[in-house]
């Protein structure tokens, strides 16, 4: 039985993060891997959009200052006027979408995608490959101009030109 996506972390890496606290938004870029539970995405820039938080956060903010951990997020507070000396915040706030552009590869268990751009949508647990997508499943090999992963269930659509190519099994004969 899969674990529900809310109890299972979320982990991004990348070479440069910059946070955008009034925008509720996180921009990785460079050799970008999130990972959440048995999905991996990588990709070149990742843009995750947080929905906003009911407290005020340049209170939260303003009680942390500059403690030496803002180093890779240090032009977070670049081009605002307010809070320009406060720490990223994201770990209390919930993800609405991702964006992922960039040479995209998606791993999920012994499924994998590619594609120039994927959109993570939270709500409905679903993502939307666009820019030659292209999916392989257990010798399957599924085309077309976009394609829609719902995480939740398990299945996938394909829209415009779609196309599937079965590979034979290795073992078998003519």
């Amino acid at each position: 039985m899969p674990v529900p996506q809310e109890s299972q972390n979320t982990t991004i890496t990348a070479e440069k993060m910059t946070v955008k606290n009034q925008e509720n938004k996180a921009i990785f870029e460079g050799t970008v891997v999130l990972t959440k539970g048995a999905l991996i995405v990588h990709s070149d820039v990742m843009v995750v959009l947080f929905r906003p938080s009911d407290r005020s956060l340049p209170e939260a903010a303003g009680a942390t200052q500059d403690n030496g951990t803002q180093g890779s997020a240090g032009s977070a507070g670049k081009g605002t006027k307010s809070n320009a000396g406060a720490l990223p915040m994201t770990g209390n706030q919930s993800v609405s979408m991702i964006e992922a552009t960039g040479s995209v590869i998606i791993e999920k268990d012994e499924g994998r995608a590619t594609s120039q751009k994927a959109v993570y949508f939270a709500d409905e647990e679903k993502i939307v490959l666009t820019g030659e997508p292209v999916a392989w499943q257990k010798g399957t090999r599924v085309t077309g101009q976009k394609i829609t992963m719902y995480l939740a269930e398990d299945r996938s659509v394909v829209e415009g030109n779609s196309r599937v190519q079965i590979e034979q099994n290795q073992g078998e004969s003519r």
